[in-house]
């Protein structure tokens, strides 16, 4: 599951400054928090969609690396609605646009991973005025988030090779857990051998050093930044609008 990992595609999305899109996620977040309509909801869900072809990222990367959320959230709001409204009907019918609201927030966190360079992040968020630790520290979680789901995949691999069943039942949580730790265990063990890796290559570049740090000028707002921002404020005006 490629999940967070950046994909370069010639794409007006990817050409775009990260602050821009990181304007555009928080827009997005407080139309989703303030829709009241279903109208509202569905002219986001179309809005992100359009972000989506226009990233130009492979359709089936994006699925597999959303699938779990998009099919966890519908059935358990759907089933949660359905108990708490105590109506099949009704349920089903809010679970679902409540879901959307969830489902739109994690969709184009996946699409501005996948969409942004790590080092153009890092750099946008120095400088948005966030200190350089705290950035690069940002920006390594993001990117072990892949490396520890190959490594989980890869032991997972391993330990199928050698015969080994992985059982998970509610009702053997013991057999679980037995058939669960052989998993784990190698997990922690080679992520922990990467961050000590990370750890001495950082201190060998100078990390924290009392120098003033310098950065390339990669990053610089363009015409389409400022086109992308105005059609932002135009569509989040005209969003609140729509009944």
């Amino acid at each position: 599951m490629q999940f967070y990992d950046y994909i370069y595609r010639d794409s007006i999305i990817h050409k775009l400054d990260p602050r821009t899109k990181l304007l555009w996620l928080v827009a997005l977040s407080f139309l989703v928090f303030t829709a009241k309509t279903n109208t509202q909801i569905l002219a986001i869900t179309v809005l992100l969609i359009a972000t989506v072809l226009l990233s130009k990222l492979p359709i089936n990367t994006v699925w597999k690396a959303s699938r779990f959320f998009i099919l966890t959230f519908t059935i358990g709001y759907l089933v949660l609605f359905s108990i708490l409204l105590w109506n099949l009907q009704q349920g089903i019918i809010q679970g679902f646009w409540f879901a959307l609201k969830f489902l739109v927030l994690i969709i184009s966190s996946i699409v501005f991973a996948m969409s942004t360079s790590p080092r153009d992040l890092m750099l946008s968020l120095v400088k948005l005025k966030v200190p350089y630790e705290i950035a690069f520290m940002l920006t390594i979680a993001i990117r072990f988030v892949p490396v520890i789901i190959r490594e989980i995949n890869h032991v997972i691999d391993a330990q199928k090779a050698r015969a080994h069943k992985i059982i998970i039942s509610f009702k053997h949580p013991i057999n679980s857990l037995t058939s669960i730790l052989p998993i784990i265990i190698p997990t922690f063990h080679l992520l922990l051998i990467k961050a000590f890796d990370l750890s001495l290559a950082i201190e060998a570049r100078g990390f924290q050093v009392s120098a003033p740090r310098t950065f390339p000028p990669r990053l610089k707002f363009k015409l389409q930044d400022c086109v992308a921002t105005l059609l932002l404020f135009g569509l989040t005006i005209g969003l609140r609008f729509i009944s």
